[in-house]
């Protein structure tokens, strides 16, 4: 015949359950808690000593007066970089019926994909010359404001259509 217990087992494996769930909450937090690990230190892996700033203020003068000249030069080498291989070409808008317009001496129109890619051919080959290979980027101004009111031009269908001539090469837009 079967005896049942005198007592119950769940009296035991409640507690137990406890510390187990109480130690694996331990065992996941310990990487928190421990912080990071301090790395070998071996003398290969050594920085360098660094240099001490002088305690002479003429000497610190000096040395940022040099620092100030050399960020200086470094400003001006990447504007004049910039300069060297950039050409840009200047368009505007015709207030009155949104044709593109350029100067070159006189005023000319690109009404066609045509003359779009004629004026593009011959500003690359302009830019070019002189053995220097130039990026040309071309800008295009928005008509000016005349008055109280901006003007009705370019319609989007004619913005989409320059965007489309212009495809190609860089260009942008820009209010004045």
């Amino acid at each position: 015949m079967i005896v049942l217990p005198r007592r119950s087992v769940t009296r035991f494996f409640i507690p137990l359950i406890d510390v187990l769930i109480l130690l694996f909450c331990i065992f996941l937090l310990m990487p928190f808690v421990s912080g990071q690990p301090a790395p070998e230190t071996t003398p290969e892996t050594k920085d360098p000593p660094e240099k001490s700033l002088p305690d002479d203020v003429k000497t610190l003068q000096a040395m940022l007066a040099e620092e100030k000249m050399r960020v200086a030069r470094l400003e001006k080498e990447k504007i004049a970089k910039l300069t060297d291989r950039l050409a840009v070409r200047v368009m505007e808008i015709d207030p009155r019926d949104g044709t593109l317009i350029y100067f070159d001496p006189d005023r000319q129109e690109i009404k066609t994909e045509a003359d779009a890619i004629r004026y593009i051919s011959k500003q690359k080959a302009l830019a070019s010359k002189g053995g220097v290979v130039k990026d040309v980027f071309f800008l295009i101004l928005y008509p000016r404001r005349v008055g109280a009111f901006p003007s009705a031009f370019p319609s989007a269908a004619q913005e989409d259509q320059i965007r489309q001539w212009f495809k190609d090469v860089p260009y942008g837009f820009e209010k004045p």
